[in-house]
C-alpha cells in the first residue's frame, strides 16, 4: 500500500482516503507513540493498525 492509496472499509463497502481516517490508540500493549489504529470515519470500523514511529 502506498501513502496515497485509500483504505477500504469492509463494513461500509467503500474506499476511505488516508486524510479522512480517524486515528486512535492501539490496544493490546502496543506502544501508542509508535502504533496507531486507523478507523473508518463513517462507521468506526478498524481499517488497519499502522507503524507511525518515524512520523
Amino acid at each position: 500500500m502506498t501513502d496515497d492509496e485509500p483504505f477500504y472499509c469492509e463494513t461500509c463497502e467503500h474506499p476511505v482516503a488516508r486524510a479522512d481516517v480517524i486515528r486512535t490508540e492501539t490496544m493490546g500493549g502496543l506502544d501508542p507513540t509508535k502504533w496507531q489504529t486507523f478507523c473508518c470515519p463513517d462507521c468506526g470500523n478498524r481499517l488497519e493498525t499502522v507503524f507511525v514511529g518515524d512520523e
